[in-house]
């Protein structure tokens, strides 16, 4: 998340189209000003794109690149009200927002990583890689550890990292919201954590 990065992000806000940036500006000081919905899916439609887009150029998969841009505008949406034009463009702002949700989701992999270390260390298992577990000891254990959380998170879990389907792909298939997925598969993995700790 270097220089690159803040310069790709830095030339991605600073769009010569004026028009089009205070027209974001606008839309954004609307829904922190009066929670206006319709303004909100006007600039979801303005921004989403350019953001999944600039999420590609950063080396994320479609799924993912997906899946971060619906998580910003989100975030878009619950702290419209912190907002301040005085200090930025709502382009800029937004993209403020994309830059830490993708500095959280490299943290979050950083954990989740030294959480299947730790577990592979603490139970001797070699052979677990890529979300498969290949020998019957492994998957008895795996199964033993998954009874123990609640039944919506072991499955998010299992589709997640065993069946290797994206967050967006989980969501549309048990027809769930986008970041309830995410929260069940984060919470049931802290939870595995805390199991095999």
């Amino acid at each position: 998340m270097g220089r690159d990065m803040a310069r790709d992000v830095e030339s991605t806000a600073k769009d010569p189209n004026r028009e089009e940036i205070d027209r974001e500006t606008a839309l954004l000081l609307s829904i922190s000003e009066t929670r206006n919905q319709r303004s909100y899916e006007q600039l979801f439609h303005l921004m989403a794109p350019k953001v999944k887009s600039f999420l590609m150029r950063q080396g994320r998969t479609a799924d993912e690149a997906e899946n971060i841009a619906q998580d910003a505008m989100l975030s878009v949406w619950r702290k419209a009200n912190l907002f301040n034009p005085e200090k930025s463009s709502a382009r800029t702002w937004i993209y403020a927002i994309v830059r830490n949700r993708m500095i959280d989701l490299q943290r979050m992999a950083g954990r989740e990583m030294r959480g299947k270390d730790q577990y592979q260390h603490e139970s001797g298992i070699d052979d677990v890689s890529d979300g498969g577990v290949t020998d019957a000891t492994s998957r008895d254990r795996l199964h033993k550890l998954l009874a123990e959380l609640p039944e919506e998170q072991a499955a998010t879990l299992v589709m997640s990292y065993v069946q290797g389907k994206s967050h967006k792909e989980i969501a549309d298939e048990i027809g769930l919201p986008l970041g309830t997925v995410k929260s069940r598969i984060r919470i049931g993995f802290q939870r595995l954590q805390e199991l095999v700790a």
